[in-house]
């Protein structure tokens, strides 16, 4: 068996800026192990290509994804043959792991494809953003950006879950319509129709305690802005360029201190992941969180899900089933 490539052939803008190319099957070293993709995720931020970063993908470099495979061959000591892993993969078919960054699937991890979504790192963020690093409590009130992709519906069903109340914003009707109905938030902003100070100024007159930004830049600056963050309010930054914490704060002209800005990263709360996939599996199975995926299937469609995502235009956690 062959093995099929996403590769990137400059900076993606349009789909042509990226390739699919078919490359001999990868060869294993002892210590490896030898996975087929089942389920890739297309995230964006992953393939901004930025010459000065580094390990920032290049020209000719497969699409960076994580994804869940089946181990096919293996020379690992703990990764055996049929076992499901999560891992780095890449936008590929076959990719050899020497088993960093690889965690085998909980058995409660079902559909696999929850492995990167409600149950993976998207679900990790909104949980261990919320609940430790904003120390969230009941009856405050959550306002969560970008609601209807994963890691903002998660953040926005365990505020309601913990005694909060939570507010979305999304960019279309249809999905304030799935974040309202679905995930059963109290209230949904669509920023492309709505007026987003008129419309927080409604929903939360005693001001917002939680911010929860999924996506910086104007948005955030937006809510900085607004007028409506209770003083002692929480930002919590879940995106790939958090903005200086100072810098927004006096944009937003409140005073230091008024406001916490505060940065997540999953690598500071790896070593609980058992503790969140406990509750968050808990959840799940009794219904209790909705999840929304935008799939499409086989690599040949991967280059325009990723660039629609890119744009804005996926509607839930875009995946690749191969």
């Amino acid at each position: 068996m062959d093995n099929l490539q996403v590769r990137i052939k400059r900076p993606p803008a349009r789909a042509a800026d990226l390739e699919v190319v078919e490359t001999e099957r990868p060869r294993l070293t002892n210590g490896s192990f030898l996975a087929r993709a089942l389920w890739l995720a297309v995230d964006p931020f992953r393939c901004a290509t930025d010459a000065a970063a580094p390990g920032s993908p290049r020209p000719g470099d497969v699409v960076p994804a994580r994804g869940v495979g089946q181990v096919v061959e293996s020379r690992h000591d703990v990764f055996s043959v049929g076992s499901l892993v999560e891992l780095d993969c890449g936008l590929q078919q076959l990719c050899v792991s020497a088993g960093v960054h690889a965690r085998l699937l909980h058995p409660g991890q079902t559909p696999a494809s929850t492995a990167l979504g409600v149950l993976g790192a998207p679900g990790m963020a909104a949980y261990f953003g919320l609940l430790h690093l904003a120390r969230l409590r009941a009856g405050e009130t959550v306002l969560v950006s970008a609601a209807a992709n994963a890691a903002g519906a998660m953040a926005g069903q365990i505020a309601m879950l913990k005694g909060a109340r939570a507010i979305g914003i999304a960019g279309s009707r249809e999905k304030c319509d799935w974040v309202t109905r679905h995930a059963r938030l109290s209230a949904c902003i669509n920023y492309g129709a709505d007026n987003l100070q008129v419309r927080l100024r409604q929903l939360a007159p005693k001001g917002v305690d939680v911010y929860f930004d999924n996506v910086g830049g104007e948005m955030l600056e937006a809510v900085v802005t607004s007028g409506v963050l209770a003083r002692g309010a929480r930002i919590v930054q879940n995106s790939f360029a958090p903005m200086d914490a100072a810098a927004l704060l006096h944009h937003g002209g409140h005073a230091p201190g008024a406001l916490q800005v505060l940065h997540l990263s999953l690598q500071d709360y790896e070593h609980r992941r058992g503790e969140f996939l406990r509750e968050a599996i808990a959840w799940y199975g009794a219904g209790r969180i909705a999840t929304k995926d935008h799939v499409v299937e086989g690599l040949a469609n991967a280059p325009a899900h990723l660039l629609l995502a890119m744009q804005g235009g996926n509607f839930g956690r875009p995946l690749v089933r191969l």
